[in-house]
C-alpha cells in the first residue's frame, strides 16, 4: 500500500488532497470532508488525460471497496462563483470492475473536449484547463436531491431551499424527474412545500437534518452553497457535492434598517415618491433626505430634542422604503389634535389596526405643541420663499477633478435635506387642511365614499397647479403637432423614437420645436422615479417623453375622445368657513406641488454631479462603467476615493460589489409587500399571490365619475406605453412620469395614492374618474377586463374577463350618480 501514499502519484486519497490543482468537484468534497460532514470515501485521479499505471488504480479500487462506484469528472475552472459549468462534462453512475472504470475515467478525461462544452466556453465562458476525475463509492440510494442555502430564483438569502426525488439525483439534476419542493426561512421553519406523491419523500426530521448541516457548511465556506446529498437506503445521509451558487446577486436586504417587532411601516405615501426599490445611492441620499426632513418636523413642534443619524421615521427593507409610523406616531403624544387615527387616514386612507402612540403627554405640553404645529404651518410660504432665493444661486461644481466634486457633492447635501424640510413643511400644510375639510363633512354625518367623493369634488377646483401646467405644455406640442397637415402628424407618430426626437430637435416647424425646447427647459428635471439618483430625467433621456407625444397625437389622428376640463365646484353654495378651508387647500396643493419640483431639481442637480463623478472613476479604471457609481453609498463613495492602497485589486473588488448589487435590485424591484408592516417587513409569499377576481376592489375615490372601459395594467411606465385610447389605467402609483398618459386614460385605479398625490391632482385636472389605494388592484385586475370603475362611490366592479380583442374600444364616461349607472342608464 506504500504506493497509495506516495506524494508523486497520479492518484491520491481525497482526504490527502493538498494544494494540487484537483478541480471543482474534488476541491467541493475536500471541503465536505474538512467541514466534517458526512461523504462517501473516494480518491481523485489527478490530470487524467495522462496515461494511470493500472497497478495503481487497481490498488485504489480494491482499497476503496472493488465495488460499484461514480465516475466524476472535475475539471479546473468548474463549480465556480460564477460559471458552474454544469452538465457540460461527465459523471457515470454504477461503474464496476477495472474494465468499466478504466473506460469511464476515459469518458471523463474526452469530455474536457467535447462539443457541448466547447460550446459553453465559447459562450463567452473561460474554458477549463485540466480535467481531474473522482472516482467515489456508490451510495444505494433511497432519496437523493440538492440544497441551495440561498434561493437561486429569488436571490433571497432568508430562503433555503431543497428538492428531493426517490433513487439516483441525477434524474433532478438532468430535468428528467419532477421533484419535491421544500422552502424553509432563516430559523428553519417551513415556509412552503410541494409534494409530486401522496407524501413527503423527506421526513420532518432528515428536513432538519439536511438544513442544519447546510446551514454548517455555508457559515465555514463563508458564502452561500449549492449541496448535493443522498440519504441510503439505512437512512443515511451523504453530502456528494458542494459549490458555490453561481452568478448570485448581493443581499437583498444589505442596506436593512431594524424594524422592532412592535413597529408598523407602511409603502403609503412614499411609494409614490419612491416606487419600487432604489440603488444604494439613492437609499443612502433620499432615504436620509426623508428621514432629515421628517425628523425636523418633530423638532419643530412634537419634542423633539435633536435630528439625530438614527432611522426613526423611514425604514429599508429589500430596497424599498417605508415610512415609520411608530416614529411618527409620537407626536401624538404631544400635539393636541394630532392621533395615530388620523395618521393612518393622512398617510394610508384609513385607520390602521395596532398603530399605536406613547402614553400622552400633560394637558398643556399638547396645547403647546398644537401651538407649535399651527406656527410650523403658517410658516411654510416664507420657507419656501427663503428657499427659492437661495436655489436660485445653487449648483455643484464639476469643474474640479474627483477629488473635488466629492467634497462639492458632500457640501450640497445640506441643501437637499434642507428642500426636504421645507418640501415635508408644505405637505404638511395639505395634510393640515386636508384634514380639517374631511372633519368638516364628517360633521354631515356623511357615508365614508361620500366624504370622498365630496373632498374630491371641491379639491377639483385647483388651479396652476405645477404637475397639471406640465401636461397641459406637453398637450400644446401634440396639438401643435397636429395642426401639421395629417399626412405629417401620421408620419411623426410612426417614426422610431430616436428619429421622432430628432425631427422634434431640429427638423420640426420652429412653433413644435420652441413647444419642445422651452418644455424641457422648464420641466427637463423631471420624470419616471423622479427622486430616483440614478433614474435619468427628461433632459437627460427625452425618449421616454417622445413615445408619450407620438402615442398622444397617434391617438388623436384616430378621432380618440379627449378631455375636457370639468367645472369647478361653485364654493358661493359652501358655508363661509367651509369655502376658507377650501381655498386654503387649493394653495396648499399648489405649493405642495411647487416644493416638489424644487426637491425634484435639487435631486437632478445632484444625480448629474454623481454621474460625473463616475465618469471621473471610469476613466481611473476603479468603475467598469457610469452606472456602477449608483450602487455604493455616499460614504462608500467618499472611502472609495480616499483609498491609497493597491488601485487595481480595490477597483475589482468594487467593480464586482457593483455588478452584485445592479443584480440585487432586479430581484428587489419584483418583490411586493402588504401596505402596512408589522415589525421588518417581509415580501409577500409569491405562491400565495394568487389573483382573486371575485372580491370587490374598493378604494378612496379622488375624483368623481363613474367609466367602463377595458382595463390596461401597468406596473412601470415603460408598460404604460402599451396604453390605448380610452383605457382605464391600473397601476402601483403614479408619479409625474406616467401623467402625460392623462390625456388618453379613461380612468385611473391604483394600488396606493392619496387625495393629494399626483394621479389624484391631474385626475381631477381632467376629470378622470379616480380611485387610489386599492391595496389590491393591479392584483385582482388583468388587462384586458371589462371594469365598472365608479369613483362616486369608490369602487371598481369587472365586468367581463381579458378579453384579447379589447384593443381600440373606447370607454364611456358617466356623469351621473351611482343610482344612475344602477339602474341601467347608459353610462
Amino acid at each position: 500500500m506504500e504506493a497509495l501514499r506516495n506524494p508523486k502519484s497520479q492518484l491520491t486519497w481525497l482526504s490527502d488532497l493538498g494544494e494540487q490543482a484537483a478541480g471543482g468537484k474534488a476541491s467541493g468534497l475536500k471541503n465536505l470532508l474538512d467541514w466534517q460532514l458526512p461523504c462517501p470515501n473516494c480518491f481523485v485521479i489527478l490530470n487524467a488525460a495522462e496515461p494511470i499505471p493500472a497497478q495503481d488504480l487497481q490498488a485504489f479500487y480494491q482499497q476503496l471497496g472493488a465495488g460499484r462506484v461514480a465516475v466524476r469528472s472535475s475539471a479546473s475552472g468548474e463549480d465556480g462563483e460564477q460559471t458552474s459549468f454544469a452538465g457540460q462534462y461527465e459523471t457515470l453512475l454504477n461503474i464496476e470492475g477495472m474494465e468499466q472504470l478504466q473506460g469511464a475515467i476515459a469518458q471523463c478525461a474526452d469530455s474536457l473536449h467535447s462539443e457541448r462544452a466547447n460550446a459553453y466556453q465559447q459562450g463567452q465562458h473561460k474554458a477549463a484547463g485540466s480535467m481531474s476525475v473522482v472516482v467515489q463509492t456508490m451510495v444505494d440510494a433511497a432519496v437523493a436531491g440538492v440544497l441551495f442555502t440561498v434561493d437561486p430564483v429569488s436571490n433571497r438569502y432568508d430562503r433555503l431551499i431543497i428538492d428531493a426525488v426517490a433513487g439516483l439525483g441525477e434524474a433532478l439534476v438532468s430535468g428528467e424527474a419532477t421533484p419535491d419542493h421544500y422552502e424553509f426561512d432563516e430559523s428553519g421553519a417551513l415556509c412552503f412545500q410541494e409534494w409530486v406523491g401522496d407524501s413527503p419523500l423527506l421526513t420532518e426530521e432528515q428536513q432538519q437534518q439536511l438544513i442544519v448541516q447546510a446551514r454548517e457548511a455555508e457559515r465555514l465556506a463563508g458564502h452561500p452553497l449549492d449541496l448535493e446529498w443522498v440519504i441510503d437506503q439505512q437512512g443515511q445521509l451523504f453530502w456528494v457535492q458542494a459549490r458555490p451558487i453561481t452568478t448570485l446577486a448581493s443581499d437583498l436586504r444589505e442596506f436593512d434598517t431594524q424594524v422592532p417587532a412592535g413597529e408598523v411601516v407602511t409603502r403609503c405615501n412614499i411609494g409614490e415618491m419612491m416606487p419600487g426599490a432604489c440603488c444604494p445611492l439613492t437609499l443612502s441620499i433620499t432615504g436620509r433626505g426623508i428621514e432629515q426632513g421628517m425628523q425636523h418636523m418633530h423638532l419643530s413642534y412634537a419634542g423633539r430634542p435633536a435630528i439625530t443619524d438614527d432611522w426613526t421615521q423611514v425604514a429599508i427593507s429589500h430596497g424599498q422604503m417605508f415610512i415609520n409610523l411608530s416614529g411618527g406616531a409620537v407626536a401624538s403624544a404631544s400635539v393636541l389634535g394630532v392621533t395615530v387615527e388620523s395618521m393612518g387616514l393622512n398617510i394610508c386612507g384609513r385607520i390602521v389596526p395596532g398603530l399605536t402612540g406613547p402614553p400622552a403627554k400633560s394637558f398643556l405640553t399638547r396645547v403647546i405643541g398644537f401651538i407649535r404645529l399651527i406656527r410650523y404651518v403658517l410658516a411654510a410660504d416664507s420657507s419656501i420663499d427663503a428657499l427659492k432665493a437661495d436655489l436660485n444661486h445653487f449648483e455643484i461644481d464639476m469643474s474640479g477633478d474627483s477629488a473635488s466634486l466629492i467634497q462639492a457633492i458632500d457640501d450640497a447635501i445640506p441643501m437637499l435635506h434642507r428642500v426636504y424640510r421645507v418640501h415635508l413643511q408644505s405637505s404638511a400644510t395639505s395634510g393640515f387642511t386636508g384634514s380639517i375639510l374631511q372633519a368638516m363633512l364628517a360633521r354631515e354625518s356623511k357615508e365614508q365614499a361620500d366624504q370622498d367623493a365630496e373632498v374630491a369634488r371641491l379639491l377639483a377646483g385647483a388651479t396652476q397647479v405645477e404637475s397639471a401646467v406640465l401636461v397641459d405644455e406637453l398637450d400644446e406640442i401634440s396639438r401643435s403637432i397636429l395642426k401639421l397637415a395629417s399626412e405629417h402628424a401620421g408620419a411623426f407618430a410612426e417614426l422610431p423614437t430616436e428619429s421622432a426626437l430628432d425631427w422634434l430637435e431640429k427638423q420640426a416647424p420652429e412653433k413644435v420645436k420652441s413647444s419642445f425646447n422651452a418644455f424641457l427647459h422648464r420641466h427637463g428635471h423631471r420624470g419616471y422615479r423622479e427622486l430616483c439618483l440614478r433614474q435619468p430625467s427628461w433632459s437627460q433621456d427625452p425618449e421616454e417623453l417622445v413615445v408619450t407625444i407620438q402615442t398622444s397625437v397617434k391617438a388623436q389622428l384616430n378621432n380618440a375622445t379627449t378631455h375636457s376640463r370639468p367645472e369647478a365646484a361653485d364654493l358661493s353654495k359652501l358655508s363661509k368657513s367651509l369655502r376658507w378651508v377650501v381655498k386654503k387647500a387649493h394653495k396648499a396643493i399648489r405649493r405642495r406641488e411647487t416644493t416638489k419640483s424644487l426637491l425634484v431639481l435639487t435631486t437632478h442637480k445632484l444625480s448629474r454631479a454623481y454621474r460625473r463623478l463616475g465618469e471621473y472613476l471610469v476613466e481611473q479604471d476603479v468603475l467598469a462603467d457610469i452606472d456602477q457609481v449608483f450602487f455604493f453609498s455616499h460614504e462608500e463613495l467618499k472611502l472609495m476615493l480616499s483609498e491609497t492602497a493597491d488601485t487595481s485589486t480595490n477597483a475589482k473588488l468594487w467593480m464586482a460589489k457593483a455588478d452584485k448589487r445592479r443584480r440585487a435590485l432586479e430581484f428587489q424591484n419584483k418583490l411586493q409587500f402588504e401596505e402596512v408592516c408589522y415589525g421588518q417587513p417581509q415580501p409577500l409569499d409569491i405562491h400565495k399571490q394568487t389573483a382573486d377576481h371575485s372580491a370587490e376592489i374598493s378604494g378612496r375615490a379622488v375624483s368623481p365619475g363613474v367609466v367602463e372601459g377595458f382595463a390596461r395594467v401597468a406596473h412601470s411606465v415603460q408598460e404604460a406605453s402599451a396604453l390605448q385610447a380610452g383605457e382605464i389605467l391600473v397601476a402601483p402609483i403614479t408619479d409625474v412620469g406616467w401623467t402625460p398618459y392623462f390625456n388618453l386614460i379613461a380612468g385611473l385605479v391604483t394600488d396606493l395614492g392619496s387625495s393629494v398625490s399626483h394621479g389624484a391632482v391631474i385626475a381631477r385636472e381632467y376629470g378622470l374618474p379616480a380611485i387610489v389605494n386599492t391595496r389590491l388592484g393591479t392584483r385582482k385586475i388583468a388587462t384586458g377586463d371589462f371594469i365598472r370603475l365608479n369613483a362616486d362611490n369608490g369602487t371598481v366592479e369587472r365586468l367581463k374577463t381579458s378579453s384579447p380583442d379589447h384593443a381600440g374600444t373606447q370607454s364611456q364616461r358617466s356623469t351621473l350618480r351611482p343610482q344612475d349607472v344602477e339602474s341601467g342608464s347608459n353610462t
